[in-house]
């Protein structure tokens, strides 16, 4: 059950431990005593199923109308989750019944005496129910085990129950193609609802939107299908809707006109029978059944769909809305109007909250520091935050800052709403600074002080938030609709702006014939937009919009290697451990080191694993080592250690992998596996072996000769590796994109496990630094400002030579040591301590340093500056919306002092999106153009969008300037990264969920139809 919906359905006060209580009695009582009111069934013979029996063979010997989606699997297990849910249910709902009018009290009491008299089932959704297409995927074929009960559909479904508030069951006629909105309007034509909750006859629920201002296109209910609809304004049915339709859903298809032919076979090893006790629903008389009122259609609304505007926000041409994308939305677009050609790129770390960056080209005016005629660049970055969702009667709405950090030369800052009304989507808005210049209303917070009346100039730095100048001076209102037309692909907008270009920056005033603007956004597919319009009614806006979504990403791997062949049998010759080690190092791209039997277990060392998907990896290894390990293993052992540090341990119980893939699991099995704890106890350490109390040596049959004795990898101390390199800088005066491209060499040799040198060697090829000429100014020591000189004095250059001891000092203690070419442009000594307790949310960890300055060429020569430098640093995992926070306090390359606060997200399938800012004791002043070191950085799995797995990522870091100021050393190597495994969310980052249906979901799991 989701803990959303506990919390939605349960005051503070509500004592769950009461219902779980009640839930078990009543389950234990219900297996104890059967119902009087039930019917016994006797099966026929061809409808006994023995316990072992696979779905697909019962469904073999049952009417050909039994495969059908409305059919029943039944675990008693599940009935006391569903016992609870129903309990929490009445006791809910009698708490609303008791606040309730008077007028409302008897329905209410109805809805409950009905909703109590619904039997607990334990039923769970079956996937596919074609007996063949079963037997050629035996996973999603369940074993049906001993109390477990099947129960087939009526042989014909061809009505759709609506539960109206009082308890009542209206039954209408289904109709092909009519939506969940059509069949609430034929029961209750006269009540006005906003959301319906559709149970299919499968098992899958799902919440519709049947609203003007949140209709969407959705699947049509089946025939057989629950709906149940709370009426605008009965709250507390509104919030128990989740949970009333979870309900209705473990009851199996709605009651029909005809004779529920009802077919039930009970599991039992003995006395079948005396389980097949089950409540036949009660027929439902033909004259009883209504049809949909044919002179009412479903009003046919097209799926929300939010879009950019010129500044890439999410919007209308130049001004914003409320609206807001998933989680996850990343966007990159450019637009042009003259004179300005923006280019911006935007996500959605949160679903409340938008942000991102721009540059800003402005074609009639020069880049001061250009020494190439340039046109002038200005970076901005933008926030926008949602205040309030839409609902019936309240706008979505929203507060956002433009150009917040930047030169300020566009800085706006707004409050808008938005109201959908079936196709057409209304913005209002009240903005200040760039979107208020007409000044076409008094500005409300003048009401406030006389502060507001004034707006002060931002720095000639840049980069501060200039909080002195938020929501003062003149303001505006700014406004618009935009309305999905019948073809789909084309979206119209038309806009009311609040700027009337009298106040450009840098005196660049424009001529505005109209404060409206209209325009046409082309939706080519569903990642790419074509935008058209006419702007301050003179001149022509064109843009282009490429979007995904990076919590979404996934890909299939047709370049990957078949999955091992899969036999529930062990291999009667095995091949061998070095046969195996070498599959698993080319399936996985980990390193086995060794593999050694003992006892009825086969333990695994691995290193090398630092990659995000490392449950689809693991699942790999085990694949391997079932096909090829003896009978005589019953355990396999996983060893995870980086450079000599043990790390992690996992172990997998052989029966039960092999069962978990060789079919359909019980939500209750898949939790009783969970639960294991395949973690060694605190108290010993996790690279002692693991060992069965009662170690038994291993006897080997003649063909498992080759794995009764361990192998072990010979160790080789050098490596090499040939990469291609990439760097640009984007934004500078010289060009806005500066670029080269080039090989890296990298090697490697191992003193030890724990002691090696690296080294990296780069030759650049192409590239187009000859334009690379500006320096930047500096006010503090040039520690990164002497960027141009690194990047072109030589084209063969050494970025790293570095000598590193890695060492564990407890169970929870870690530190490194290290010295040589730390960087491109700093070499020294230094130091790391770590304490990272196994799968806690925080860490924290100390780096101390002493750095001189390399010369340019980047060879072993060094210039004379020298500095001490490290942080103190502290990890937190805060367990809220994959939300992770760094903060790090200490000395930096310029001598000054100060914090950087890094806060990112990391979705569920290992993408991250972050940021990070640094405040140090130097002025802004002092730090010069940017006023303090800041930056975005985005990070993506390579397994998330290649057709082949790879264990590593793609990152991109964007700051819009690089200053002195706040400047950390590139270390590599850091033990946060090399200890990675430990994180509590190590293994669970995968694939989003194909969302498809499967055997064995859990019917009160509401995330899958969400």
């Amino acid at each position: 059950m989701s803990s959303t919906f506990l919390r939605a359905i349960s005051p503070p006060h509500w004592p769950r431990r009461t219902a779980l209580a009640c839930a078990l009695m009543a389950s234990l009582g219900a297996a104890a005593e059967p119902s009087q009111n039930a019917a016994t069934f006797e099966p026929a013979s061809d409808a006994e199923v023995r316990p072992g029996e696979r779905l697909s063979t019962w469904l073999l010997r049952q009417p050909e109308s039994t495969a059908a989606p409305g059919l029943a699997w039944r675990v008693p297990q599940e009935r006391l989750a569903q016992q609870f849910l129903k309990n929490t249910l009445l006791v809910r709902l009698e708490a609303a019944s008791r606040r309730a009018p008077r007028s409302a009290q008897l329905d209410r009491l109805k809805l409950i005496t009905w909703l109590q008299n619904l039997p607990i089932t334990g039923r769970v959704a079956l996937g596919i129910v074609d007996p063949r297409w079963l037997q050629a995927h035996p996973d999603q074929d369940p074993v049906l085990s001993a109390g477990q009960q099947l129960v087939a559909p009526p042989p014909q479904l061809k009505t759709i129950a609506v539960v109206r508030p009082d308890g009542e069951l209206c039954h209408v006629a289904h109709e092909a193609g009519r939506t969940a909105w059509d069949y609430v309007i034929a029961c209750a034509p006269n009540s006005t609802h906003d959301w319906a909750w559709v149970a299919q006859p499968d098992g899958r629920t799902s919440r519709v939107g049947i609203a003007p201002w949140n209709g969407h296109p959705s699947d049509e209910p089946a025939p057989g299908a629950w709906i149940w609809a709370a009426p605008r304004g009965m709250t507390e049915l509104v919030n128990a809707s989740e949970g009333i339709i979870k309900f209705l859903a473990t009851q199996g298809p709605s009651p029909q006109t005809a004779a529920l032919g009802t077919t039930t076979a009970a599991l039992a090893a003995a006395k079948p029978a005396a389980t097949l006790n089950t409540a036949i629903p009660p027929s439902v008389p033909p004259e009883s059944v209504i049809s949909v009122r044919p002179d009412a259609s479903a009003p046919q609304y097209k799926a929300p769909r939010t879009s950019s505007n010129d500044w890439g926000e999410t919007g209308l041409l130049q001004t914003p809305t409320a609206r807001m994308g998933e989680a996850g939305d990343f966007r990159t677009s450019i637009s042009h109007v003259s004179p300005y050609t923006r280019l911006n790129v935007m996500f959605q770390p949160l679903d409340w909250m938008e942000a991102g960056f721009r540059y800003t080209s402005i074609s009639n005016r020069a880049y001061a520091a250009s020494t190439t005629g340039q046109s002038n660049k200005d970076k901005s970055i933008d926030v926008k935050l949602r205040l309030l969702r839409e609902s019936a009667y309240v706008p979505q709405v929203a507060l956002g800052f433009r150009d917040l950090g930047g030169t300020g030369l566009f800085s706006a800052e707004y409050l808008v709403a938005n109201k959908r009304y079936g196709d057409l989507d209304f913005s209002l808005g009240i903005g200040w600074g760039y979107l208020g210049n007409s000044g076409n209303i008094r500005n409300p917070l003048l009401a406030l002080s006389n502060r507001f009346r004034t707006r002060t100039v931002s720095s000639a730095t840049g980069g501060e938030a200039n909080f002195k100048a938020f929501f003062r001076g003149p303001a505006s209102l700014f406004g618009g609709v935009e309305w999905r037309t019948p073809w789909d692909p084309l979206t119209v907008k038309l806009e009311y702006e609040g700027n009337n270009y009298k106040n450009e920056p840098q005196q660049n005033n424009q001529v505005q014939r109209s404060p409206f603007n209209i325009g046409l956004e082309y939706r080519y597919s569903p990642g790419v937009a074509f935008t058209a319009g006419l702007e301050r009614g003179n001149k022509v806006m064109v843009g282009l919009t490429l979007s995904t979504n990076m919590a979404n990403m996934r890909a299939s791997k047709p370049a990957d290697p078949p999955p091992p062949r899969f036999t529930p049998e062990a291999p009667a010759s095995p091949p061998g451990w070095a046969a195996t080690a070498a599959e698993i190092q080319a399936r996985t791209e980990w390193t086995v080191q060794r593999i050694a039997p003992q006892g009825d277990s086969a333990h695994v060392w691995i290193t090398e694993s630092h990659t995000v998907y490392r449950e689809a990896r693991v699942q790999q290894v085990i694949a391997v080592m079932h096909r090829d390990a003896p009978a005589s293993i019953k355990h396999f052992v996983l060893h995870f250690n980086e450079r000599g540090l043990a790390l992690h341990a996992q172990v997998v119980d052989r029966s039960e992998w092999v069962t978990a893939h060789y079919q359909a699991q019980t939500p209750a099995e898949l939790r009783a596996t969970n639960q294991r704890d395949y973690e060694p106890p605190r108290g010993r350490t996790e690279d002692g072996l693991y060992a069965p109390a009662s170690p038994q040596p291993v006897t080997a049959s003649p063909g498992d000769a080759s794995t009764a004795t361990p192998w072990e990898r010979r160790t080789e101390k050098f490596t090499f590796g040939l990469t291609p390199s990439f760097s640009q800088i984007l934004g500078g005066p010289d060009a806005f994109l500066l670029y080269q491209l080039g090989v890296s060499a990298t090697a490697e040799y191992r003193f030890t496990p724990s002691t090696w040198v690296n080294a990296a060697l780069n030759w650049r090829l192409i590239d187009n630094f000859d334009k690379f000429t500006y320096t930047a100014p500096s006010n503090l020591p040039r520690v990164r400002t002497y960027q141009r000189e690194y990047a072109t004095t030589k084209r063969f250059t050494m970025p790293v030579f570095q000598l590193t001891h890695v060492g564990r000092l407890n169970e929870d203690q870690y530190y490194s040591v290290y010295g040589g070419a730390l960087e491109s442009m700093f070499a020294g000594v230094g130091a790391e301590w770590l304490y990272r307790p196994w799968r806690s949310k925080f860490a924290f960890g100390i780096d101390v340093n002493h750095v001189r300055q390399r010369d340019f060429a980047q060879d072993f020569g060094l210039r004379d500056y020298k500095v001490n430098t490290g942080h103190a640093t502290l990890y937190w995992d805060t367990g809220w919306n994959g939300v992770q926070a760094r903060i790090s306090a200490g000395q930096y390359l310029a001598g000054d002092r100060g914090v950087t606060l890094d806060i990112s997200r990391r979705f569920d399938n290992g993408v991250t999106i972050g940021a990070w800012a640094t405040k140090t004791n130097v002025s802004a002043a002092q730090f010069g153009e940017g006023s303090f070191d800041k930056g975005i950085y985005v990070s993506i799995p390579f397994d998330a969008f290649l057709p082949r797995s790879s264990k590593f990522t793609a990152n991109f870091a964007w700051a819009p300037l690089i200053r002195d100021g706040g400047a950390k050393l590139g270390r590599i190597n850091p033990l946060y990264e090399m200890t990675s495994i430990r994180d509590p969310k190590a293994f669970s980052f995968s694939p989003p969920d194909d969302k498809a249906p499967k055997a064995g979901d859990n019917i009160l799991d509401f995330k899958r139809a969400q």
